[in-house]
């Protein structure tokens, strides 16, 4: 079973909203990038499964380019304990990338380009729009986890008119919209 997509228009953002966001942010922290990122795939995966097996090919593919030290299971390319570690930076570079974003959350312009260079590095991997549309529950559901009781309505009404500029921004680099 695939994901299905809904149609999501993005909403501008208000001083508030990104005011909102930067506290927020500030409460995940940098340490927490990994533990957060490898629970958002985890769930991407659990909402999208067939994102797994993309995911996991092109980790794969990358991985065969490496070279490995004989009778180091750690370092082969499809041991769980790779795929665990993959799965875990990915999901923590997720997060870099989103604090990236953050820092110019404000400036349009610069966070339409950043997404708009995510979107053609993603559509090289072949990913489809509707795999975009799985951050959409996966970021809430591992912000509400790891904030726990600071997750409140405004802060995920913030985070998710964000997430609605992301996920629309760079669905147009992966179908060829414009900028």
């Amino acid at each position: 079973m695939g994901c299905s997509q809904a149609k999501i228009e993005p909403e501008a953002l208000t001083p508030d909203d990104v005011r909102i966001i930067r506290e927020t942010w500030k409460m995940v922290g940098r340490e927490a990038y990994g533990e957060y990122g490898q629970r958002l795939m985890l769930r991407i995966f659990q909402k999208c499964p067939d994102i797994k097996s993309l995911w996991q090919n092109s980790r794969v593919l990358n991985n065969n380019n490496a070279t490995t030290t004989a009778g180091d299971d750690t370092d082969a390319p499809n041991t769980a304990n790779r795929w665990k570690m993959d799965l875990r930076n990915h999901g923590s570079k997720f997060f870099n990338s989103l604090d990236d974003l953050i820092i110019v959350v404000d400036k349009p312009e610069e966070l339409f380009k950043m997404l708009h260079d995510i979107g053609i590095r993603h559509k090289n991997y072949e990913v489809k729009s509707e795999h975009i549309q799985a951050i959409v529950d996966g970021l809430n559901h591992t912000m509400e986890f790891g904030l726990r009781d600071k997750w409140t309505d405004n802060r995920q009404k913030s985070f998710q008119r964000l997430i609605n500029i992301i996920v629309a921004r760079t669905n147009r680099a992966l179908t060829g919209g414009e900028k």
